[in-house]
């Protein structure tokens, strides 16, 4: 018998998740801006092949895959790389805080993709909750009034937050009723090959290796994709992909909480009340909750 949450497991477990995200953005900038830096899709191919071998050898998922295995492995998976792509391209023509601002925005387009393709329907207290959302993600990526001014890079950016939107949908629509095992692995392989083919278009791939972006690699592949990843293919599927992006949204903060604990690196006064928005939709995304159960009760 199969494992099962209630909303409340489901939603604890996908702030762990989020929380383990938070710790990659020091590592990952250190691994491809370190003195012996590694290429983009060099660092993506390795970590998702490693990531999907170890998630293998750990789940030993005991049927064979199906056509749903396969064929959401591939959705997810393709999601994913174009999210991961975009965003690499994209941050070669804008800076980092308008990059990660605008790939946050895919938590703004989650709940109308999710009405779209999952045909459910959005609680008001959502869409209210993306609100403060929005405002939190501006402050808290620091990337202030430059957004006003759009270039190419934020162009091609902003397809990395519908590509990730649509990854988040896909795993709580394939997960309902495939294997989330082998979705999992196949998320992992198709993201690898799908980078391992951009390596072919890459003149300088940087490779480069040493006992710290070795080490740097097996927690990424280890910990925050087979985990992590792990945890949000098995957990997702027991609340709404509207609502576990307003869990997602947590992850800058997290991010900040690392870089300061890690590197000493405090946040501005604007970071902070940025942080605080955050948190705030993510209490108003769960009203509706709340008001059924007194309802309920009444």
């Amino acid at each position: 018998m199969q494992r099962k949450l209630t909303a409340k497991q489901a939603e604890f477990s996908l702030i762990f998740t989020t929380a383990i995200w938070g710790s990659t953005f020091l590592i990952i900038k250190l691994l491809v801006t370190g003195d012996n830096p590694l290429g983009p899709f060099v660092l993506l191919s390795l970590r998702f092949a490693m990531a999907a071998l170890t998630a293998y050898l750990i789940f030993r998922p005991k049927e064979k895959p199906g056509k749903y295995e396969l064929i959401g492995g591939l959705v997810i998976g393709l999601a994913a790389f174009l999210g991961y792509t975009f965003q690499t391209i994209g941050l070669q023509y804008t800076t980092p805080a308008k990059s990660g601002f605008i790939t946050s925005l895919f938590v703004l387009i989650i709940p109308f993709v999710s009405r779209t393709w999952e045909r459910v329907k959005i609680p008001v207290s959502v869409y209210i909750a993306l609100i403060p959302a929005a405002f939190g993600l501006w402050a808290i990526s620091g990337a202030g009034f430059s957004i006003a001014r759009i270039n190419p890079g934020d162009k091609i950016t902003l397809l990395s937050a519908f590509s990730y939107a649509f990854q988040i949908v896909g795993i709580q629509i394939y997960t309902q009723k495939a294997s989330w095992k082998w979705l999992t692995i196949f998320q992992f392989a198709f993201i690898a090959i799908g980078s391992s083919i951009a390596l072919l278009f890459t003149k300088n791939p940087g490779i480069s290796f040493t006992l710290g972006s070795v080490s740097g690699l097996i927690y990424l592949a280890v910990i925050a994709s087979v985990v992590a990843l792990g945890i949000q293919m098995f957990a997702q599927r027991f609340t709404t992909s509207a609502k576990a992006s307003l869990i997602y949204i947590a992850e800058p903060i997290f991010a900040a909480l690392f870089a300061w604990i890690i590197a000493s690196q405090g946040m501005s006064k604007i970071e902070i009340i940025g942080a605080i928005a955050i948190i705030v939709s993510m209490i108003v995304g769960r009203l509706d909750r709340l008001f059924a159960r007194k309802d309920l009760k009444n």
